[in-house]
């Protein structure tokens, strides 16, 4: 049986001919045969079977417009580069002579291409592979179950010159989307996983508006899924119209529409729980009035699920359902109430206040495992070498710091109370002090390297007078006792015991009972014309950072013991880019807090997981000097 079918089909390659002896070098021309019409095996792009594809090479079949316009020739079939053109057909020289398609090449004049060029010209390239697509084919199912494709209708696109003639059975360079045109496409393989993905689709659309059967039709009748769109629209419109007190039928298409809803109702409850940060976006007028128990309801009813004669407990239930095959898609409701506590916590974690942002830097560790921060020492001193001396080797000291990060979280419920007594705010501000404690943590890991003095790589405390001289005898804050760290941490020298570091303080640390004197004294508030008691240019620069922990201690079991607090204590640091500080690692593609939600086994609602994998560790006692006050 012969069936004739006009297709979109992707863009084949065919080996020819590069006939040398017909260059003229007057016009710098030669003669190339594009096709003979050969038969050749191919695979099926869309099904992977195998057919025989036969060209059918005659003025009528050929459309010989691209080629007569001055088709470009190409350097191995790239045409994604200007650079690759190293000539074009002669304008009107294509033709059809004795089953065979000619053409004459003007060859590119231009130095870059030269070599190239006299190849060709001498013989050494001699095959080429033209480009075409396909739009019309006749079929014929042979009694082995084979096809013949019989090409009555196609379009040589391009030229190319090739090392090795193309592979007719596998040498694709397929175009193909979903709406039939072109897009370039590496291999059979490709054109294949594309045409699987158009099926797929197609039939998840239709499945998702409960129309299976008219999916698998179009899925296998080759329906783009643009078309699919329109024709599933049309579909359940007439569906609607037969039946239009039925309540359970929408006139919506796949998840493109389901997905832009949730976003509009998320809007709408962001709104809702903070109207001067959350603007409302367009559509969200439909759904700004509904309680949570209607906005529940209406998207059952988008799922499909008739609430007509449900109570408000019904709905709650049925929203709030739990269900261990994990079914719930972007669109359901528990969904979009979960990405809210989601937002509503990670803008209350970024609003947090933090003071220890400038002292440390950021990085981030692939896994759980001990992370080892090594320190390369100074290089040794050079030495004076004699006239007929010889050059002494040196060796570099090296230091290391080891930490890990954990993980840190809890969980939090939405329950069916809160649903139906439309209590967004008792999540919502649930959410918002998580994200608080979110940032607490990582406040008490970073100050908690600091206030609880930890021993470090070489076994001694971070702060230690005589082995580190960072540690200053207690006095009470003044400029004497900034003026002697000062002098201390510009002193510190390097791993090798010698060289001298010179680094400068950056950031003064102190309690929030020290602020007002701090900033006196470093004239950033008052006295700004006072001569007395004179401050040197080197502190005024000093950033100050007023944290409470300092005063009040932390105490946080999840990271250790209570570390006590000091009114009296003040501390220097330098800049993490001068040298190193404090530095905080989060695990890979996980920095800040982090949700995770599931329909709750435990309670009747949803569970959000609150995740944080963090660490901090204090790198360089060079970089701080202490005073514990008066």
């Amino acid at each position: 049986m012969t069936i004739k079918e006009t297709i979109a089909a992707p863009k084949f390659g065919r080996s020819a001919e590069i006939r040398a002896a017909s260059y003229d070098e007057a016009d710098n021309t030669i003669e190339v045969v594009w096709t003979t019409g050969a038969a050749v095996r191919r695979r099926n792009w869309r099904t992977g079977d195998i057919y025989n594809e036969i060209l059918v090479v005659t003025p009528e079949a050929v459309r010989m417009d691209r080629l007569n316009a001055g088709a470009p020739l190409l350097d191995t079939h790239d045409d994604w580069s200007l650079r690759s053109v190293i000539g074009s057909v002669v304008p009107g020289s294509a033709r059809i002579e004795g089953g065979q398609g000619l053409a004459r090449v003007q060859l590119s004049s231009a130095p870059g291409d030269a070599d190239t060029v006299h190849k060709i010209r001498t013989g050494v390239i001699r095959n080429i592979s033209v480009g075409y697509v396909i739009h019309a084919v006749e079929k014929t199912e042979k009694e082995d179950g084979t096809e013949d494709w019989r090409v009555i209708d196609w379009e040589p696109m391009e030229i190319s010159a090739v090392p090795v003639p193309a592979d007719a059975g596998s040498q694709f360079r397929n175009r193909n989307t979903d709406d039939g045109s072109m897009v370039e496409i590496t291999d059979l393989h490709a054109a294949v996983r594309a045409e699987r993905e158009r099926a797929s689709t197609i039939r998840k659309l239709a499945t998702e508006a409960h129309a299976a059967e008219l999916g698998e039709t179009h899925a296998s009748e080759g329906t783009s899924v643009d078309a699919f769109r329109s024709i599933l629209l049309e579909h359940l419109i007439a569906k609607e119209a037969e039946a239009p007190t039925s309540g359970n039928v929408r006139a919506e298409v796949g998840t493109e529409h389901a997905e832009k809803r949730a976003h509009v109702i998320e809007s709408v409850l962001m709104h809702r729980v903070d109207p001067s940060a959350n603007t409302l976006t367009d559509g969200a007028g439909e759904f700004r009035g509904m309680t949570l128990t209607e906005l529940a309801r209406d998207a059952l009813e988008a799922s499909g699920i008739n609430t007509r004669g449900m109570s408000k407990y019904e709905v709650a239930s049925e929203t709030l359902a739990y269900r261990g095959g994990g079914m719930h898609t972007t669109s359901d409701f528990t969904v979009i109430l979960g990405n809210t506590v989601n937002r509503t916590l990670r803008a209350a974690y970024e609003a947090a206040p933090q003071t220890f942002r400038p002292l440390v830097r950021e990085t981030t560790v692939s896994d759980f495992k001990t992370v080892t921060r090594a320190q390369l020492g100074e290089a040794p001193q050079l030495e004076r070498v004699n006239e007929h001396g010889e050059f002494k080797r040196g060796t570099i000291g090296e230091g290391k710091e080891a930490y890990k990060i954990a993980t840190f979280g809890k969980i939090v419920g939405i329950t069916r109370q809160a649903l139906i007594n439309d209590d967004l705010g008792a999540f919502s501000r649930l959410a918002q002090m998580f994200g608080v404690q979110a940032a607490q943590l990582e406040s008490d890991l970073v100050w908690w390297q600091i206030l609880s003095n930890p021993t470090m790589g070489d076994n001694v405390a971070l702060f230690h007078l005589a082995s580190h001289k960072n540690l200053q005898s207690a006095a009470a804050f003044s400029k004497g006792t900034l003026s002697k760290m000062r002098t201390a941490m510009a002193k510190q020298v390097g791993i090798d015991g010698k060289t001298v570091l010179n680094i400068r303080p950056a950031f003064l640390m102190i309690p929030v009972e020290l602020e007002d004197t701090a900033a006196e004294l470093l004239r950033s508030t008052r006295y700004p014309d006072a001569t007395t008691n004179a401050v040197a240019d080197s502190l005024k620069a000093l950033s100050i950072i007023s944290e409470p922990r300092i005063d009040n201690g932390i105490s946080n079991e999840s990271i250790g013991a209570a570390v006590a607090g000091s009114a009296t204590a003040h501390y220097l640091a330098a800049a993490p880019a001068a040298t190193d500080t404090v530095e905080l690692a989060y695990l890979e593609g996980s920095r800040g807090v982090y949700t995770e939600s599931k329909m709750g086994f435990n309670i009747d609602g949803v569970e959000i997981k609150v995740r944080m994998d963090a660490g901090a560790k204090v790198i360089d006692w060079r970089a701080f000097q202490k005073n514990a006050g008066a």
